[in-house]
């Protein structure tokens, strides 16, 4: 099974909504491949938030995303910063690369869109195969600790996103409904997406649908384990405490285990 694909209104509108860096995730991923150095693949690449970044450093990194909306947006941008990176349109449970990679990241809990724990380990099966025995593997996850622990908001719509389009005097709002299931660790949420004209008026409007799984540090460790990986480390909020309750990030690493 694919991972979610982000197309139309979520996606031309994704960097507008989702380009924020509360916990300074782009620092943290453009350090680690400074400091790992050699060959890197971001998984999940979007409109390219980390791998602009990265590239930037003079960091060799291929991008890959199963979304061709997101593809082209990053092909655009990266035109215009004068960038070439390789770019794959794949699904990350099954792509076939001649790369193998000395550093693959998977930001902004992309991960997470496979929903199934079956797809979720062939995809880390993947990863795994398309590492250099020396290589490194980190990803971040999120938490929803805040909706898990408000259950009055289960399935009511609330205002998310309001935001001026650059220039124009049109806006963009987002609403989203979320339902969770505490027992399955699954997330499953309504994004209504708009575009308001300067009087008032709805422009466009979509309703896109997510599924997402979230996962306890000892549930992903065996996952990863599971894989084929060893040596998991994970941190809290990208700091380097380890992760505990009231963090609401996971960052995730581990290396190729002997096969």
């Amino acid at each position: 099974m694919s991972a979610k694909k982000y197309t139309g209104l979520e996606a031309e509108l994704y960097d507008l909504f989702r380009g924020g860096d509360d916990f300074d995730e782009i620092g943290y991923y453009v350090d680690l491949a400074l400091n790992r150095g050699g060959n890197c693949l971001d998984v999940g690449c979007g409109t390219g938030r980390i791998l602009i970044p990265i590239a930037q450093q003079g960091i060799k990194i291929t991008g890959l995303d199963n979304s061709s909306d997101m593809i082209e947006e990053c092909r655009k941008r990266l035109s215009s910063e004068g960038i070439a990176v390789d770019l794959i349109e794949e699904d990350m449970t099954n792509f076939n690369y001649e790369n193998n990679f000395d550093l693959i990241i998977i930001p902004g809990g992309s991960f997470q869109l496979l929903d199934e724990r079956d797809d979720a380990l062939e995809a880390l099966k993947n990863f795994r195969k398309h590492l250099q025995s020396e290589g490194l593997f980190v990803m971040s996850l999120f938490t929803p600790f805040y909706e898990i622990s408000h259950e009055f908001l289960d399935g009511v719509w609330r205002l998310e996103k309001d935001e001026k389009i650059e220039g124009s005097e049109s806006r963009a709002l987002c609403h989203s409904c979320v339902d969770l299931d505490r027992c399955e660790n699954l997330m499953e949420i309504r994004h209504r997406f708009e575009l308001i004209n300067n009087n008032g008026i709805t422009e466009s409007s979509e309703i896109k649908f997510s599924r997402l799984r979230w996962y306890g540090k000892y549930e992903i460790q065996l996952l990863l384990e599971s894989a084929g990986f060893q040596h998991v480390r994970i941190s809290g909020d990208f700091e380097n405490d380890d992760m505990r309750d009231g963090h609401t990030v996971m960052s995730v690493s581990a290396v190729p285990g002997s096969i």
